[in-house]
């Protein structure tokens, strides 16, 4: 595979769920999900290393997609993705990365038996342990700290899917924010500072206090089947959902909101409404 052919089938890697590691010469470490620390130990760097890759495979599966894990290792410090099928790769500084293409799964030793195995395995084949990567001296499960994918609602966010179903009439958009009135509108709109009429949305300039809005910030659109659907413009200060947790959004990539969704957009809180 060329260069070219790599850059065409990037893909971009989320910034949640938001995963740091940090390895010591001695095999201990921490892991950090969320804010949620965990200390790690194993009997070398190489077995540690396996142990956080097969905590991050977890979470990937539950996700199902890539995760970011930011790992400080001595002195070097970089950015790794961890696929769903234990396949590790290095995120470009755009947050994207090749296809997995001819690229092996990450294997490693059974914590008891010592058994080479996949960084996927969840039992051990030989000796019947669960969890047989594990290196977390206080282990927390990946449900406890990220949803199922296929669990998430739409006031989650959803990325937007085609849909079969008859389309419906038209709605009104009511955006509320924490710097100016309301505004109700029934056309598709950009938001920002000063923004630009991206694919013909009506602009809509938002006051922002502390200049945090990007020029263009954000895309809202209503489909023709009445589904919210928000858009990151590449913003500077990112959007993110005021939910439990906070989700933030991958640039250039619409998401499907429950109405009734509050955002942060930069300094600027925003409610979004259909009426």
């Amino acid at each position: 595979m060329n260069a070219t052919q790599a850059l065409r089938g990037a893909e971009r890697v989320a910034d949640w769920p938001r995963i740091s590691a940090t390895v010591r010469a001695d095999g201990t470490g921490t892991i950090t999900i969320n804010g949620t620390g965990r200390t790690c130990a194993a009997a070398g760097v190489n077995e540690l290393r396996t142990g956080m890759i097969a905590r991050c495979v977890a979470i990937a599966n539950r996700l199902h997609r890539p995760v970011r894990v930011t790992v400080t290792d001595v002195a070097q410090t970089w950015t790794l993705a961890v696929r769903p099928e234990g396949i590790v790769q290095a995120v470009s500084d755009a947050g994207l990365i090749p296809p997995a293409d001819g690229l092996s799964v990450h294997e490693g030793r059974c914590r008891r038996c010592r058994r080479l195995q996949a960084v996927t395995s969840t039992t051990c084949p030989q000796c019947g342990v669960d969890e047989p990567h594990r290196v977390e001296a206080d282990p927390i499960a990946a449900e406890a700290i990220v949803p199922d994918a296929s669990a998430v609602d739409e006031l989650d966010l959803t990325r937007a899917r085609p849909l079969t179903t008859t389309p419906k009439p038209r709605a009104t958009l009511r955006l509320t924010f924490s710097s100016q009135s309301p505004v109700d509108v029934a056309e598709n709109v950009a938001l920002g500072r000063n923004p630009e009429a991206v694919g013909g949305r009506r602009p809509i300039q938002v006051r922002s206090p502390q200049r945090m809005l990007s020029r263009t910030h954000v895309l809202v659109d209503v489909d023709e089947h009445g589904r919210i659907l928000v858009t990151d413009h590449g913003s500077g200060n990112g959007t993110e959902s005021q939910t439990n947790p906070p989700r933030l959004f991958e640039a250039h990539v619409p998401y499907v909101l429950a109405p009734g969704t509050t955002l942060r957009l930069g300094d600027v809180i925003c409610r979004i409404d259909l009426v």
